[in-house]
């Protein structure tokens, strides 16, 4: 028996309460049995659960939302809108399996591994810099986006990169990619304005002096005589330098966030830093740096006990997915040592994030580095999470680290 929307709880994306703590809605709609919810925000289903999930992030009658998503809410053009409609993410075969192969090699095991190195030198220098200023830091501006950002940038063959502007530029572009006001489109257009100048300027160069890195290698980069037009070429840096760090990002500061509000959990990580790995897996089951994401029915199918329609907009909530109690036992409890995490963080199927395995070594160097360098590390201070937009972080978190 189908069930009617009118019969689903309901998750108002306007009001700021769930962008809060997510998980909180919908633990006791999925205690109560509700495979979905109903977003009057885009008069659609919300799915719950982690069955329906990863059938949806695997099933070919799901399309990648495009614009779809930003179209709904009246925003059809502008640069912001037309890097979307660029971006290998939001792309469907053909057209994404052509950009995700010219691109994929630079994501290799050996290429991903041989990043190690120069994620650990980065933060041992924002450790550095931290005990400069006498333990005190706000880690998620000065310390979480930094270490992604610089070694992304590293990767793509960037030797300088001003932090605090490619900040800006990643922040418009955060607040955009939700449900944004009208300032924070025009904040978006305008970031992805720069944005594009800075990347066109960086390509030109790159093609006047090539050199062993990413970007000369995407400049080039040929399959059966296949190549990046110049506005793939542009949108696929800016996906790679966006994506490649404000994902981390959150992944640092929420993962940080949740060990000191759960001493013990932090107690065994001391006590055994061979459970770092373990714990990262943990960090992204709960607390997903994107919240959710959305597909396109490409023929009317059932999802959730929901009948959708041929191309009807479906979103697919990853926190509830990796909360639900039919998949992970106690979701509620932040456990390090939980075994077979198969969270659903990084997607799966054709679109699963191609940078995970980089974004699971900086997060690895990342807190052994902080767990080894610092015998005290608190939060001082109260802060809260990031609204409107499904890049889930915490808005700041002020630190005092100590030997």
């Amino acid at each position: 028996m189908m069930t009617d929307v009118g019969d689903l709880p309901v998750i108002d994306l306007s009001q700021p309460e769930w962008w809060r703590e997510p998980m909180v809605v919908t633990a006791p709609m999925l205690a109560a049995g509700a495979a979905a919810a109903y977003v009057p925000t885009f008069d659609t289903v919300f799915l719950l659960r982690y069955d329906d999930c990863l059938r949806a992030l695997n099933d070919p009658d799901l399309l990648a939302m495009g614009s779809r998503y930003f179209e709904m809410q009246g925003w059809t053009e502008g640069p912001f809108v037309e890097w979307i409609r660029r971006n290998v993410v939001m792309m469907d075969p053909p057209g994404h399996t052509r950009l995700r192969r010219l691109v994929s090699r630079a994501f290799t095991p050996r290429a991903v591994a041989s990043m190690r190195a120069v994620s650990q030198r980065v933060a041992h220098e924002l450790c550095d810099r931290v005990d400069a200023a006498g333990g005190a830091v706000e880690f998620v501006h000065d310390w979480a986006r930094v270490l992604p950002l610089l070694v992304v940038c590293e990767m793509i063959g960037i030797p300088r990169v001003d932090v605090d502007q490619m900040a800006q530029w990643a922040a418009a572009l955060t607040v955009a990619s939700g449900v944004a006001s009208p300032e924070a489109r025009a904040a978006g257009d305008q970031g992805m304005r720069e944005f594009n100048g800075y990347v066109t300027a960086m390509i030109a160069e790159r093609r006047a002096h090539p050199a062993p890195d990413l970007l000369s290698a995407l400049i080039d980069a040929e399959d059966k005589g296949d190549r990046l037009s110049a506005n793939e070429l542009v949108a696929m840096v800016v996906q790679l330098i966006f994506a490649g760090h404000e994902t981390t990002q959150n992944l640092l500061g929420n993962g940080l966030y949740r060990v000191l509000e759960h001493a013990d959990q932090l107690a065994l990580l001391r006590a055994d830093p061979s459970r770092i790995p373990a714990a990262v897996e943990e960090m992204l089951r709960y607390d997903p740096p994107i919240t959710f994401t959305s597909r396109i029915a490409r023929r009317a199918i059932v999802l959730g006990g929901v009948d959708i329609a041929t191309d009807q907009l479906v979103m697919l909530n990853l926190t509830a997915a990796n909360h639900d109690p039919r998949e992970f036992s106690d979701p509620g409890r932040f456990d390090v040592t939980r075994p077979d995490n198969r969270h659903l963080s990084f997607g799966k199927g054709i679109h699963y994030c191609l940078g995970a395995n980089l974004a699971r070594l900086e997060a690895e160097v990342a807190f052994a580095t902080l767990l080894g360098r610092y015998g005290v590390i608190e939060e001082v201070g109260a802060s809260g999470w990031t609204a409107f937009t499904p890049l889930r972080g915490r808005v700041r978190m002020d630190v005092v680290m100590r030997p």
